[in-house]
């Protein structure tokens, strides 16, 4: 796979020798692109943990598809997305992207419209604007994904056609990569012997990882790549990370059902929810509604203020989503897939992410050990970036500026809230339902 171009604009550090020993923690789209990319350079001593296999149950890119897409309001993503979408063309990835585009509205809400006028003029001027459509009648959406002409009421739906968009298979890409990841060389460890439960620390250095068995893993840097679990395995960036997590059910379709809605373009609108073509071995399509998103059992951070641990799937498969989750996915079904309304919900389950306060990626050096360096703080978008997010931070363990932008690093940040999500409440799961045992 082609490693997207990093120009060398520092010299690396004298920690990062290519024989010394690297261990990263977590399994998840961070991790195992950061695997693949520190391999890829040559390194020859790497482990990557996790409390699962590869890829990580509780990481959020374990699921059915992800959407891809290049539009952002921020320059920044705006051309990595490019880098990324340029990369999911790869011949590697030819079985599990699928660039079908994607239709992007919003009913009138005058923050998402904003988002989406800005992020169209980022795209102007990165000159990627071909393929674009404003869509502003129903007669534009249903050109564009004719499967919407069974939609009961989009008469107020606006937004964007993008044909330089699409979808992955995010599990399967996980694997993929995570396999070309061994044959380089990495070597991942699951189990008691991969679960991270603390650091070591002598005279005030990092001297290695705690894991569940009782044994300390050593190395000569250390890689955090946890998500949502970051902020409980180390409290200290409570004040930094706000784990929150989102619904998702998918409805099965007949043969004849899914022949109609296969290779459909994404559909997305900021109110309602989005959902995908059906998947080509299960028939199912998958459904997500609009939120703000749920946090869980929030706990006293070292700050005195709390933060909120994740309550995944992988420990309690019974959970599903709460009623009002459900609700509202059969509410967008009602308005967009009306023919399906009586179908059951199945494989509803949540969903964990960890936003930063600005909704940039934490990727800094810990401010106390220097052999740590932190990549986390997804904020939701992060999973687009897989075939290439591991270079920005293989740049950060190198010193290199690349992937020492200012914007990541671990500092004080004003919370502000991501427009591109509806609502202004973030409930706990236990006031719906969930986690309240």
């Amino acid at each position: 796979m082609r490693e997207e171009e990093h120009p060398q604009t520092s010299s690396m550090d004298s920690s990062t020798n290519r024989d010394n020993s690297i261990l990263i923690i977590g399994s998840g789209t961070f991790g195992i692109s950061t695997a693949f990319h520190l391999a890829k350079r040559g390194y020859s001593n790497i482990r990557c943990i996790d409390k699962h296999g590869y890829p990580s149950p509780d990481s959020a890119g374990y699921d059915l598809n992800k959407i891809i897409r290049t539009e952002y309001d921020e320059p920044l993503y705006a051309q990595m997305a490019l880098g990324a979408i340029q990369a999911w063309r790869d011949p590697l990835w030819k079985y599990v992207f699928h660039e079908t585009g994607w239709l992007v509205t919003t009913c009138g809400d005058k923050h998402a419209s904003e988002h989406l006028r800005q992020s169209y003029e980022n795209l102007k001027n990165n000159n990627q604007i071909s393929g674009i459509d404003f869509v502003e009648t129903p007669e534009d959406l249903i050109r564009h994904v004719p499967q919407l002409r069974h939609a009961r009421d989009i008469s107020n739906w606006k937004g964007l056609w993008n044909k330089q968009a699409g979808w992955v298979h995010a599990h399967d890409a996980l694997k993929l990569l995570a396999q070309e990841a061994e044959k380089l060389g990495v070597e991942f460890i699951s189990g008691p012997d991969g679960t991270m439960t603390s650091l070591q620390v002598s005279d005030r250095k990092l001297t290695g990882i705690k894991v569940a068995s009782g044994k300390i893993l050593e190395a000569s840097q250390y890689i955090l790549c946890t998500g949502a679990a970051s902020p409980a395995l180390l409290p200290e960036l409570s004040p930094h990370l706000w784990s929150k997590c989102w619904t998702l059910a998918h409805i099965e379709l007949t043969e004849d059902e899914a022949k109609e809605y296969r290779n459909m373009p994404v559909v997305d609108n900021h109110e309602l929810g989005f959902f995908f073509e059906p998947d080509s071995k299960t028939r199912w399509i998958k459904i997500c509604n609009a939120t703000q998103g749920y946090q869980s059992r929030t706990t006293t951070g070292p700050d005195g203020k709390p933060y909120s641990v994740p309550r995944y799937a992988s420990d309690h498969p019974k959970d599903g989503i709460p009623k009002e989750a459900e609700d509202a996915i059969r509410k967008f079904i009602e308005a967009v897939l009306p023919q399906f309304s009586d179908r059951p919900l199945l494989g509803a389950r949540i969903c964990w992410c960890t936003d930063t306060a600005d909704q940039h990626f934490l990727i800094s050096r810990h401010d106390k050990y220097p052999e740590l360096l932190l990549g986390t703080g997804d904020s939701g978008h992060g999973f687009k970036f897989l075939p290439t997010i591991g270079s920005y931070i293989a740049d950060a363990l190198e010193g290199n500026e690349r992937g020492m932008r200012k914007e990541w690093q671990l500092r004080e940040r004003e919370w502000k809230k991501d427009v591109t999500r509806p609502g202004d409440v973030v409930k706990d799961l236990s006031d719906v339902g969930l986690g309240d045992e």
